[in-house]
């Protein structure tokens, strides 16, 4: 026998020691989904039983009407979530992916802890920025009261102090942002949807732009389809189609052309921002909604960038059920668009 076979007896040690060492409760399945053998924290997380649930339908461990659900589906994309069968008050998320051929794992672990700590964090964010505001109106205020003040600032002093202002006002865009994010990411009630005229709320936050934005000279263009809302929440809607604009407006060179519009295109409803601008390299486009992320950190510090604009955004659309789609070439321009749902439009 060559030194580098192994016998079946290794290949299965070494087999059951790599499940072992997974971080995660897995379960070893047949392709009909008969349970095969699995890993200790299987049997802590699951109830699974070994030897005597070997042979069993996975259905017969796990029985919950989502998952029978996910497993007829056929599609293994994204996760499912099910209330464990040994611990009512704990939430499991379950993976199932091909495994070596013939076999089949499922992948499970809690999150109720994961979601505590996600509530945690939320809700410190939130406190934090809110205390934040207080202190930044007073500073704010003795500044400017000591940039009016009578006699008026030798150069040096009028430096100093403009320098002051400007971090003010970039920190307080920066509170502001995170209490939107804040709000956005706890905002789950339905009963906040109704009608949004989206072809006003678009018209409108256009002429703001254009108000706001006169040193820059762009040539902000719009082709707004009337008559055609979404079934929405009409300030989460205004913040992300805001967002955008401003990231346009902020990113694209004086007397650069965007293009807004809001279509219907086959079965969506589509919101739009395109500009031509210097455009996002392709391997930045997967990370542009992450918090605090920034394609160009100094071009970002001198416009008032965050990194929490399209952080916002992304939160509203999973709220919406709508979808970011971002098209960008380096050098030449980029457009971000939201998709709806034409079953959400009114």
């Amino acid at each position: 026998m060559p030194a580098h076979s192994k016998t079946p007896n290794q290949q299965d040690f070494r087999f059951h020691s790599g499940i072992e060492a997974l971080p995660d409760a897995a379960l070893i399945l047949s392709p009909d989904l008969m349970i095969l053998s699995g890993n200790k924290k299987a049997q802590r997380l699951l109830g699974v039983r070994f030897p005597d649930d070997v042979g069993k339908h996975i259905e017969q461990l796990l029985i919950d009407p989502e998952f029978s659900e996910y497993l007829n589906q056929d599609n293994f994309e994204t996760p499912c979530l099910i209330t464990s069968p040994i611990n009512d008050e704990l939430q499991l998320e379950i993976s199932v992916m091909a495994f070596g051929g013939e076999r089949v794992i499922l992948m499970s672990r809690a999150i109720s802890k994961y979601h505590r700590m996600k509530k945690m964090r939320r809700e410190f964010v939130a406190n934090v920025s809110h205390e934040l505001k207080t202190p930044l109106t007073v500073v704010r205020g003795y500044v400017e009261m000591i940039q009016e003040t009578e006699h008026g600032l030798d150069p040096h002093w009028q430096k100093v102090f403009a320098t002051i202002e400007g971090q003010v006002s970039r920190m307080e865009r920066l509170v502001e942002q995170l209490l939107s994010l804040s709000k956005v990411e706890n905002n789950r009630d339905d009963d906040d949807m109704k009608h949004v005229d989206m072809p006003v709320l678009v018209e409108d936050l256009v002429e703001d732009a254009k108000w706001l934005n006169q040193d820059k000279k762009h040539d902000i263009r719009t082709n707004i389809t009337q008559d055609v809302g979404v079934f929405g929440i009409e300030t989460e809607l205004k913040s992300a189609c805001a967002n955008l604009i401003s990231n346009a407006i902020a990113y694209t060179p004086a007397s650069g052309v965007i293009d807004v519009s809001w279509q219907r295109h086959d079965d969506k409803l589509v919101f739009s921002v395109r500009d031509n601008g210097d455009g996002i390299k392709a391997e930045q486009l997967n990370r542009l909604t992450e918090r605090f992320y920034r394609v160009d950190k100094s071009r970002s510090r001198d416009t008032g960038g965050s990194g929490l604009g399209l952080a916002i955004v992304k939160h509203v659309l999973l709220h919406h059920k709508a979808e970011l789609v971002i098209r960008s070439e380096w050098g030449v321009g980029s457009e971000f668009a939201i998709y709806f749902d034409e079953d959400s439009g009114c």
